[in-house]
């Protein structure tokens, strides 16, 4: 069986992606600055609106096994979709931080849903020998939605009053169009292994108990904390400490979706064949180049090198964290183990742009941020290569 075996299901999985992480969350790097003018937002409150949509991925994640149980990926992903829309329409009206903030959280709860969904989905309807690069397929669609609003924000921001609104209300429609196209195909493919009898046999303190999920774990956690900040604040880094116009960052946002398309692909293959863990050590240590990269006072070029960098090889991280969720304890337990293993992404998340704003705004220097993200990403790239010599994937 090959991957064109499964050509729909992973058309409707990169579609999904697209929207509920890469147009719902990641766009918000790029909207940020007209958004942080209009509301008088300091680095600290928009890190606050920012950590707020992983507080509600966060909460979402306790509950997507027992929802994709009970309703299945194609109901539960369509109905996510669609209320993550009108989150975000409810965002393009926010007054202050603490609406937008309120409303993001709301995004995140419904993004959580459908994106562990569609990711289980697919790690259960493809065979193992191609998992990792179904898996790296899926994740292209963030760098899809990365392109996407590196070309229409700046686009309505010199054409269109209120532009930051605009931007949203156009990403929210797309997200409700994909719901519908999501419902219409994925009810056609039923995964093999969906049932709760399956998921009880495995006890929490099993799970607890077994050292490898911990280490993948506290990889997500470090991947989580540097991966948001960085898109969340590096427009805003090349606005302000580099004086490079929001056109000029555009490109940038749009190179960095670009190069992101061939990274899950490309690094899925590779972790099929070398292992899971030594992948992670080769990403971990070219993101901790893309994040020291931008601790430096030096020519605005290099931005383009950094975004590149971290376009190409940061999406790949998440795919492998789905295929180590399906190795770890088996394919059956895959939404179980994804949504646990991904609190630690949550946290980070949570952590990582509250913490890179206060910093900001103690230190003055965006750049401070970074470097601290590329010492963490170094130490998770030395703890992948020593635990590769630990397990067998």
């Amino acid at each position: 069986m090959t991957l064109r075996a499964h050509a729909k299901p992973l058309l409707a999985g990169v579609l999904i992606v697209f929207a509920c992480l890469g147009l719902a969350r990641f766009a918000f790097g790029m909207i940020l600055p007209n958004m942080q003018l209009e509301l008088g937002m300091n680095a600290t409150q928009a890190g606050i609106v920012g950590s707020a949509n992983f507080v509600g991925y966060f909460v979402g994640l306790f509950l997507i096994a027992p929802f994709y149980a009970k309703f299945g990926p194609a109901k539960l992903i369509s109905r996510a979709l669609w209320t993550q829309c009108l989150s975000m329409l409810l965002m393009s009206l926010s007054a202050n931080y603490l609406w937008a903030a309120f409303a993001y959280s709301i995004t995140g709860f419904f993004g959580a849903l459908a994106n562990i969904a569609v990711m289980t989905y697919i790690a259960q309807v493809v065979p193992p020998h191609i998992k990792g690069r179904a898996t790296g397929i899926v994740v292209a669609g963030i760098g899809l939605a990365i392109v996407t609003s590196g070309a229409v924000v700046p686009l309505v921001e010199m054409t269109l009053p209120f532009s930051w609104r605009i931007s949203w209300a156009i990403f929210a429609s797309l997200i409700a169009m994909i719901g519908v196209f999501t419902y219409a195909t994925l009810k056609d493919f039923v995964p093999h292994h969906t049932s709760q009898k399956s998921a009880d046999t495995l006890h929490l303190k099993d799970i607890l108990a077994y050292s490898p999920f911990w280490r993948t774990g506290f990889l997500f956690f470090i991947f989580g904390m540097s991966a948001i900040s960085y898109m969340t604040f590096f427009v805003a880094t090349a606005v302000h400490k580099w004086q490079v116009s929001t056109e000029i960052s555009g490109t940038f946002w749009a190179l960095l979706g670009f190069t992101s398309l061939f990274s899950g692909p490309f690094f899925g293959m590779v972790s099929d064949r070398i292992g899971r863990y030594t992948t992670l050590c080769i990403l971990f240590g070219l993101q901790s180049i893309a994040h020291g990269l931008l601790f430096l006072s030096i020519p605005s070029f290099w931005l383009l090198v950094s975004a590149s960098l971290f376009g190409f090889t940061t999406w790949a991280v998440p795919s492998i964290m789905t295929t180590l969720s399906s190795e770890l304890f088996g394919s059956s337990h895959t939404a179980r183990i994804l949504g646990l293993i991904t609190l630690f992404f949550g946290i980070g998340q949570m952590i990582g742009p509250l913490g890179s704003g206060m910093l900001t705004d103690f230190t003055g220097d965006f750049g401070v941020a970074f470097g601290f993200s590329a010492a963490c990403l170094v130490c998770a790239s030395a703890l992948s290569f020593y635990y590769a010599k630990k397990v067998n994937f």
